[in-house]
């Protein structure tokens, strides 16, 4: 009974040990409560900066134009664009690919029912990486 119960323990963080992400959104823009508590319940440490101008930070980390979103998250060097859901990022980190920079979920995909998540590549590429609920 002990084993399954640490089991279960460790399963409830999706993410490695530790990880601490930083939500980086404009100043007069507000991330939906339920995907805060996602971040929350799977990630160590959640720091929100709010910033005059999100944009510069997008330009600089290399998330395209035609998939941005509203925030900016980075963990572990890895960038996360817009409320990519907790099962995306676990399933990034359990294999990252080759010259992956990190995800995105495009603002364009939040009122989806079945969000289309897409992975970013160092050359400022992108393509399908799943779909999510």
């Amino acid at each position: 009974m002990k084993k399954c119960s640490l089991i279960l323990a460790l399963s409830l963080s999706l993410f490695a040990q530790n990880q601490k992400m930083q939500i980086y959104k404009p100043v007069t823009s507000s991330c939906p409560q339920s995907w805060l508590d996602e971040m929350q319940k799977n990630v160590d440490e959640v720091q929100i900066v709010s910033l005059m101008d999100v944009k510069n930070l997008k330009r600089e980390v290399g998330v395209p134009k035609e998939i941005q979103s509203c925030n900016t998250s980075i963990i572990d060097d890895y960038i996360f664009e817009g409320n990519v859901p907790a099962l995306a990022i676990k399933d990034f980190f359990k294999d990252i690919p080759k010259n992956a920079i990190g995800l995105s979920l495009p603002a364009y995909e939040n009122d989806k029912e079945e969000k289309t998540v897409f992975i970013i590549f160092e050359n400022k590429t992108y393509k399908e990486f799943g779909k999510y609920h």
